[in-house]
């Protein structure tokens, strides 16, 4: 969801997974709409936001982000979330 709040817009990914390892920041869309300059613009941003993030907190001993853009015909209810990231990656 993308919404302007005064002169900034904010963005809220679908999910935020963390794992052992990693904290992931997840969108899923439409396979039809994954090249959509919107959903593209959005996926920009939020890889810029995962690098500062990780420069943050692997700097004081935290995890690294990474951002996935997941087509939904990849989401299912038998996937594991490690099924899903490999198919995403």
């Amino acid at each position: 969801v993308a919404r302007a709040v005064e002169d900034l817009l904010m963005y809220e990914p679908d999910f935020v997974v963390e794992t052992t390892n990693c904290i992931y920041m997840i969108e899923t869309k439409a396979e039809k709409d994954l090249d959509n300059d919107d959903v593209q613009a959005k996926k920009k941003a939020a890889e810029t936001y995962c690098k500062f993030a990780t420069e943050y907190t692997t700097a004081n001993g935290g995890k690294p982000w990474k951002y996935l853009l997941i087509p939904h015909t990849v989401v299912s209810r038998t996937a594991s979330f490690e099924f899903i990231v490999m198919q995403s990656s």
